[in-house]
């Protein structure tokens, strides 16, 4: 199980199954893997921590984002639906607004990071599987 803790903008997205990935720097300790329970909370650490979804790990991919474009998996991305799908599954409305989010955080170009994937329809747990009953 691997954890990862969001910002409180991204939990909507997240519990609506829109946002589909993370992207984070790489670090002291690894990151998932493919079919490793993801732990996806919002608040951790806090009075208010809030478990969103459990979810097994997709894929991981190294990924590097720059001012002309995004390094994946060792590729240089060229198809301009690739920038598309990448600023949708990560939670932004266009790849513009992605790079200007990550500017604002890291500072382009943002390298030795680490894209974590996964798929809503594979939840373990999360506001899809509670059981209305629960309280």
């Amino acid at each position: 199980m691997v954890a990862y803790n969001f910002q409180p903008e991204f939990a909507g997205p997240i519990e609506a199954g829109l946002k589909r990935s993370t992207i984070r720097p790489n670090g002291k300790r690894r990151h998932a893997r493919a079919g490793e329970e993801l732990q996806l909370y919002t608040g951790l650490r806090t009075r208010s921590s809030r478990l969103l979804l459990r979810v097994p790990c997709e894929r991981s991919v190294p990924i590097e984002i720059h001012a002309k474009g995004v390094w994946a998996d060792g590729v240089f991305k060229t198809n301009p639906a690739y920038y598309t799908t990448l600023a949708q599954i990560e939670g932004f409305a266009n790849f513009g607004n992605l790079q200007a989010w990550f500017d604002r955080r890291y500072g382009l170009p943002v390298c030795d990071m680490t894209q974590i994937v996964w798929d809503p329809a594979q939840a373990l747990s999360g506001p899809e599987t509670a059981d209305p009953g629960a309280s």
